[in-house]
């Protein structure tokens, strides 16, 4: 029985480490469930705007939709390779509440904040050259501004909480 259970712990070591990169299209198959038992980091290149319209309505009529969301509850830790141009389509919910990571151009994290004023601390943990979604109640005190500068971060300034296509 020990020897079962090493081995269980072994693959779900083995997982932890192991990533899974997939191509999004529209048109073509989700890659199999067998994945979520392999992979704990999956990374979904050319993500599209209905992609993400139809994960944040839940749209279980979706493939990808139901796939993404099937991932999610085995714990897998999703990345959306997205442009630049589609930052102000994701929901700020999703950037703060969903178990997912967008990047842009395969280097820029995409982020937000709950808090009105963002320190110098906040963005001091993120990645350099990262987007920081903001809305116009939200402030970056003054040591933040000169730390997202030296970072080279863009601070994207968001008209309102919500995104462009999202009510």
């Amino acid at each position: 029985m020990d020897h079962i259970v090493e081995q269980v712990l072994a693959k779900i070591r083995q997982r932890e480490h192991q990533s899974y990169e997939v191509d999004y299209s529209s048109e073509g198959l989700v890659p199999d469930q067998g994945v979520y038992t392999d992979y704990a980091n999956v990374t979904i290149d050319n993500v599209t705007i209905p992609l993400l319209a139809n994960i944040y309505r839940l749209n279980l009529d979706d493939s990808w939709t139901k796939w993404i969301l099937q991932g999610i509850s085995f714990q897998v830790n999703f990345t959306f390779q997205i442009s630049s141009s589609m930052v102000n389509f994701i929901p700020k919910k999703m950037l703060l509440d969903w178990p997912v990571s967008f990047v842009v151009d395969q280097k820029r994290a995409v982020t937000s904040f709950y808090q009105k004023a963002i320190s110098r601390s906040d963005l001091a943990t993120l990645p350099d050259k990262s987007i920081v979604v903001v809305t116009p109640n939200q402030k970056l005190t003054g040591e933040a501004e000169q730390i997202s500068q030296l970072k080279q971060m863009i601070i994207q300034m968001r008209t309102d909480e919500n995104c462009i296509w999202h009510e």
